[in-house]
C-alpha cells in the first residue's frame, strides 16, 4: 500500500512541476509586431467616473515609480486629458544569491496605463536587461521570445534564457496583479493565493463587554447562508496585505445602522477560536460597545470620500452605499469586497492615545 502511494504523490509532484513549467512555454511571452509586448485590461467591479478612476490610478502610479536606490522608477507622464499614465520602471531580477554569489540582471521598462469607461488597459513593453556578461542593454526580443528561450519542439526551456523569461513572466503578472488587487481588493487574474494573515501571536489581556460576557464562553453558530455577489471563505485566507488598512465598522440592523471608521489590526487566537482585531477611536467606541455582532467591512479606494463621511453615523441616509443584512443579524455595505462578521469578545490595550482595540470572534468571511 505504501508502494502505492508513493507513486500516486509521484505522480502528482510530477504533474504539478509540468503544470508549473507549462506557464513559460509557448505562448507565455507575447510579441505584437515582433516586439515583446505584455497586455492586460482590468476592470472595476464598482461604478466609478473617469476622472474618480484616472485620479486613482495617477495616484497608484506615483506610489509605485518613485526611485529607491540605484533604481530609477519614475512617472513619465500623467494626462488627465486622455486620461494616459506612462511609467518607467527598474528592478532587479535575482537568479541566484548566496555569501559567495550573486547573479542578477536589472530589467528595465515602460508602462503604459489607459483608463477609462470601468477599466484600465495596462501595457508593459520596450523591456531590455542590464546583465553582467554583457556590455550594452540586451533588448527582450533577443533573450526571452519562443523563439530564442525555447527548444525546437518548444515543450522546454533553454539553458540561459530560461532564467531572464521565467522571472520576467513573474514580475509582469505581479504588475497586473497589484493593479487588480488595487482596485479590487482580490485578485481576478486567477493567480496564486497571496500568504495569508499572520496569527498575532502574543498573549492578550481581554476586558470582557458586560453584555455578552456569558455569551463568549459558548460555541459559536456558523450562520452560513449565501450572500448575493459574495462567496465564503476561511478566516485563514483573509489577505496578508490588508493589517494597517482603513475599514468600516457597522452595528445595529440594516434600517438603522451604525458606522465607525477603524484600522485592521489581523487577527489573534483566544480560547482556541479566532479573533478580528481593530483599532477604533475611543470616542467612537461607544457606537459598538453593546452590540452582540457586529461586521468590519473592506472597501477599495474607490470609497474613500464616502467613508469619510460615515465616521461615526448612527442613522446612515442618502449614502451611496447599500446595507445587507448579514446572517449574524448585522448590517454590512454591499459595496464592500471583503466582509467579516464578528461576534463581540470585548477590547484588549491599543497602542497609541485615545485608542482602543476591538476583539471579535470570527463567524464568517465573505468575499466578492
Amino acid at each position: 500500500m505504501n508502494k502505492y502511494l508513493l507513486l500516486a504523490s509521484l505522480f502528482l509532484v510530477s504533474l504539478f512541476s509540468v503544470a508549473q513549467q507549462n506557464k513559460y512555454l509557448a505562448g507565455a511571452v507575447p510579441e505584437v509586431g515582433g516586439k515583446v509586448v505584455f497586455e492586460k485590461s482590468v476592470t472595476v467591479k464598482q461604478l466609478i467616473d473617469d476622472d474618480r478612476f484616472f485620479s486613482l490610478m495617477d495616484k497608484w502610479a506615483q506610489e509605485n515609480y518613485k526611485s529607491e536606490g540605484d533604481l530609477n522608477n519614475r512617472v513619465l507622464l500623467s494626462d488627465p486629458q486622455s486620461r494616459t499614465i506612462a511609467c518607467g520602471g527598474e528592478k532587479y531580477l535575482v537568479f541566484k544569491k548566496s555569501a559567495l554569489v550573486l547573479d542578477q540582471a536589472k530589467m528595465t521598462y515602460q508602462l503604459l496605463m489607459k483608463v477609462g469607461n470601468g477599466k484600465c488597459d495596462v501595457t508593459v513593453r520596450g523591456i531590455k536587461y542590464d546583465y553582467s556578461d554583457s556590455k550594452d542593454l540586451q533588448p527582450a526580443e533577443q533573450m526571452i521570445t519562443d523563439k530564442i528561450a525555447l527548444n525546437k519542439k518548444g515543450d522546454k526551456l533553454n539553458r540561459y534564457y530560461d532564467k531572464f523569461r521565467t522571472q520576467t513572466i513573474d514580475s509582469i503578472s505581479s504588475i497586473f496583479r497589484s493593479i487588480d488587487v488595487y482596485l479590487n481588493g482580490v485578485s481576478t487574474t486567477g493567480a496564486a493565493a497571496q500568504p495569508v494573515v499572520a496569527v498575532v501571536e502574543q498573549p492578550v489581556a481581554v476586558v470582557p463587554a458586560p453584555v455578552v460576557e456569558k455569551e463568549v464562553s459558548q460555541p459559536l453558530q456558523n450562520t452560513a447562508s449565501t450572500i448575493s455577489g459574495f462567496k465564503k471563505i476561511s478566516a485563514d485566507k483573509i489577505p496578508a496585505s490588508m493589517i494597517g488598512k482603513e475599514v468600516l465598522i457597522l452595528s445595529g440592523n440594516v434600517k438603522e445602522p451604525s458606522a465607525i471608521l477603524a484600522k485592521w489590526k489581523g487577527t489573534s487566537t483566544l480560547m482556541e477560536r479566532l479573533q478580528a482585531i481593530t483599532n477604533v477611536s475611543a470616542s467612537r467606541y461607544s457606537l459598538i460597545e453593546n452590540a452582540k455582532t457586529y461586521t468590519i467591512c473592506f472597501f477599495t479606494e474607490i470609497y474613500n470620500d464616502g467613508l469619510a463621511k460615515l465616521d461615526g453615523s448612527e442613522k446612515i441616509k442618502d449614502t451611496e452605499f447599500t446595507p445587507v443584512a448579514m446572517p449574524s443579524g448585522s448590517p454590512a455595505f454591499s459595496e464592500a469586497w471583503m466582509i467579516i462578521e464578528c461576534k463581540k469578545s470585548g477590547e484588549i490595550p491599543a497602542e497609541g492615545a485615545n485608542l482602543k482595540s476591538c476583539l471579535g470572534e470570527i463567524i464568517n468571511v465573505w468575499i466578492k
